[in-house]
């Protein structure tokens, strides 16, 4: 027998309880989905009559760069299918910025905001980039990566054909203690490596306080070339080598490429962490790697002879950097660090800090769209200017 769960969502208000995941197969009687940014109404219930027999709940933002292609793709679907489905792209993000990126980039798909996170809460999943499939008759058919979303997959739907799920969703952890690797403030040094952990997200920290202070990394559930990049201080992609198969380093559909990882090194190895990662890595990991260097095409960060800048010389002496899909906030930072451990990562290509400015700045961004142009738009912004290039750069090359 389906279970059946009596639900009423919004992004301000709801009454419900999300303690038991939504799943294939249950029963919604009545979702009702607000504020809509862009339909004839401001809010959806699912539980009434559409002329579309599929609702698609697509999960996204807009500071999610592989999201921007796949609202594309479900616009065209849906355009080719105007009478078969109706996509709902839900986001985390206020209204006022899904206004905005309307304003850049209209969108056919309906546009809402759940602040509250209460409706992907409610689905269980982990990241976005997922989909909810409901039908007429208001029952989930299939929870799928929005990159499955095909006209394929909308055959199988029309013919009354089931749909595999395929979305990323969160699993119960096996280890709920709050340093999963056993480490605390009294151990000099600690190094750990083991497979994927269940039930933990995929992530990646330094610590830049007391009392590991510059002397640990973590990571939990990454592919082995993350590992690599961060202990061979390898940002772009495009510093990338591979002459093996990728996959075999990286496949986030095989559990066993993924691995956790803990080192704590002594207080005077402290400005030794890289190095000694590496070393771990290399002698750890049944994967070969060594750096090369390469002619190849980055991005040179130049001032704006025309514009004034728009940053400070920075007051503060402790260094404090964060940055998202959304932009960079960074206190105290320099114009190569802002080039190489944001830029590079958010661009095509790597950057190289060529101002000539050498002073700790206050730098903040912020992208109204996470795409290339979005990104180098926040730049000039700066007073400063990215042009296209040739340099020679440290690789990283992944052998055999």
């Amino acid at each position: 027998m389906k279970k059946i769960f009596a639900l009423l969502l919004s992004a301000c208000c709801f009454s419900a309880s999300a303690q038991q995941t939504l799943k294939p197969g249950d029963i919604i009687p009545a979702i009702v989905i607000k504020p809509i940014i862009n339909a004839p109404a401001l809010q959806v219930n699912l539980a009434d009559s559409t002329k579309a027999p599929f609702y698609i709940l697509n999960f996204w933002g807009t500071w999610c760069s592989p999201c921007i292609p796949e609202m594309d793709a479900l616009a065209k679907l849906q355009k080719a299918n105007e009478s078969k489905i109706r996509v709902i792209a839900i986001s985390n993000e206020p209204a006022e910025r899904l206004k905005k990126y309307l304003a850049k980039k209209p969108s056919t798909l309906w546009l809402a905001s759940d602040t509250s996170y209460f409706l992907y809460k409610a689905f269980g999943f982990s990241s976005v980039g997922q989909c909810a499939i409901i039908n007429s008759r208001h029952q989930i058919m299939a929870l799928v990566k929005t990159d499955s979303v095909n006209q394929r997959l909308i055959n199988k739907l029309m013919a009354g054909k089931s749909i595999e799920s395929s979305a990323e969703v969160k699993e119960a952890p096996i280890n709920n203690s709050k340093d999963i690797f056993g480490v605390d403030s009294t151990i000099n040094e600690s190094f750990t490596i083991r497979s994927y952990m269940k039930g933990q997200q995929s992530m990646g920290r330094h610590y830049l306080n007391a009392p590991y202070n510059g002397r640990r990394v973590s990571y939990i559930n990454v592919c082995a070339d993350a590992l690599f990049k961060d202990a061979f201080d390898i940002t772009s992609s495009k510093q990338i080598v591979y002459e093996i198969d990728e996959k075999s380093l990286c496949d986030f559909d095989n559990k066993n490429s993924l691995y956790c990882f803990d080192l704590l090194v002594k207080p005077e190895d402290k400005d030794s962490l890289s190095s000694i990662m590496q070393k771990k890595l290399l002698t750890s990991l049944p994967i070969k790697a060594r750096i090369s260097e390469k002619l190849i095409p980055v991005y040179v960060l130049r001032v704006n002879p025309d514009q004034k800048l728009a940053f400070q010389v920075s007051t503060q002496n402790k260094s404090m950097i964060s940055f998202s899909g959304e932009g960079y906030n960074g206190t105290s930072v320099s114009l190569a660090n802002f080039a190489n451990d944001y830029l590079s990562n958010d661009l095509d290509r790597p950057v190289v800090d060529e101002t000539g400015l050498k002073e700790k700045y206050d730098i903040k961004t912020t992208v109204d769209l996470r795409t290339q142009e979005g990104v180098v738009q926040s730049v000039n912004r700066l007073g400063l200017i990215l042009d296209k290039a040739e340099r020679k750069m440290k690789v990283l090359v992944f052998y055999k």
